[in-house]
C-alpha cells in the first residue's frame, strides 16, 4: 500500500513539473520578444508581461544557461544571446515564414506591374534583401546584386527606417555617417531624409526616382506585424513605371495590407503578444 502511495506521489510530482515546464515556454517566448524590442530589465519585462519579477528572473537565468540571452554585468540588462545570433546567420531560412506569407502577393504584383518585386528587411542597421521576382521585360531593373549593409537611399530603405520608433531611428541616424551620392538625385541631407521618413509614416508608402539606380523608379510600402521592419517594393524603369504610378501604388498598398494580415495570424495565437518594431 505504501509503495502504491509513493508511485502515485511520484506521478503527481512528475505531472506538476511537466506542467510548470510547459507553462515556462510561452513565458520565455514573451520575454525573448521583449528583449527583441529593447525591453531589457527584469522590472520592465515584469511590467510589460504582467509576470512576477521572480518569474522573470528565473526564466532569464534559464535562458542565459542555454545561451539564448546574455546579461550585461554592469547595468544588469539582458540581451539576445549568441545562440540566437548563430541561428540567424542565414536570413532567408530565418525569415522563411515571412516569404511564404508574401509570395502570392508578390506574384500578383509581378503580374499586374510586370516589373521587379522585392522583399527586404532591416535588422539593426543592416538592410537584408530576402526575395525578388524579376521583371519579364528585356529592359528591367533588378536589385539581385544588392549587398547586405546599411543603406539609406531609395524608397525601400526609407520605408524600413520609417518603421523604427523615434528612439531607434535616432540611433540609426547617429550611426549613419556621410551619405554617399550614388546618383544626382540621391538624398544626402539628413534633415531632408528625416522629413521624408516622417511623411512616409503618414502616407504609408514611398516613391523614389533614380536615387540609387539611375533611371529607376521604386515604389515601396511597409509590411506590418513582423518582428523587424519589412519593405515590399516594385522597381522598374522610370519611363515605363511612371505612367502607371497611381495604379501600382494602389495595388502595392493592398498587397501590403493582405501580407500584414497573413503575418498577424501567427501572433494571434493564445498567449503570444508582439508588436512591429516600434
Amino acid at each position: 500500500m505504501a509503495q502504491k502511495r509513493k508511485s502515485s506521489l511520484r506521478r503527481s510530482l512528475a505531472g506538476s513539473t511537466a506542467r510548470r515546464a510547459a507553462g515556462s515556454i510561452p513565458r520565455a517566448a514573451r520575454i525573448l520578444d521583449c528583449l527583441n524590442r529593447n525591453i531589457n530589465t527584469v522590472t520592465e519585462i515584469s511590467r510589460h508581461c504582467h509576470f512576477a519579477k521572480s518569474t522573470v528572473h528565473r526564466i532569464l537565468k534559464l535562458l542565459e544557461q542555454s545561451f539564448l540571452v546574455t546579461e550585461d554585468p554592469i547595468d544588469n540588462r539582458y540581451y539576445i544571446g549568441p545562440l540566437i545570433t548563430n541561428l540567424a546567420t542565414n536570413p532567408v531560412t530565418l525569415h522563411e515564414y515571412l516569404i511564404c506569407c508574401s509570395l502570392e502577393e508578390m506574384k500578383h504584383l509581378s503580374a499586374v506591374s510586370e516589373e521587379t518585386v522585392c522583399l527586404d528587411i532591416l535588422q539593426g542597421v543592416q538592410t537584408i534583401p530576402l526575395y525578388e521576382i524579376i521583371s519579364p521585360h528585356e529592359i528591367k531593373v533588378t536589385d539581385s546584386n544588392k549587398r547586405m549593409g546599411p543603406l539609406y537611399t531609395g524608397a525601400s530603405s526609407k520605408v524600413l527606417l520609417s518603421q523604427l520608433s523615434d528612439e531607434r531611428l535616432k540611433i540609426a541616424m547617429n550611426y549613419l555617417g556621410e551619405i554617399p551620392k550614388l546618383t544626382p538625385t540621391t538624398v544626402t541631407d539628413k534633415t531632408m531624409l528625416l522629413s521624408q521618413i516622417m511623411e512616409i509614416r503618414q502616407q504609408g508608402y514611398a516613391v523614389s526616382f533614380g536615387e540609387r539606380i539611375p533611371g529607376a523608379l521604386c515604389i515601396s510600402t511597409p509590411i506590418h506585424n513582423y518582428t523587424c521592419p519589412v519593405a515590399l517594393s516594385v522597381i522598374g524603369p522610370e519611363y515605363r513605371l511612371k505612367t502607371r504610378l497611381n495604379e501600382v501604388i494602389k495595388e502595392i498598398k493592398n498587397s501590403s495590407y493582405r501580407i500584414s494580415r497573413n503575418v498577424l495570424e501567427i501572433y494571434e495565437m493564445p498567449g503570444f503578444n508582439s508588436n512591429n518594431n516600434g
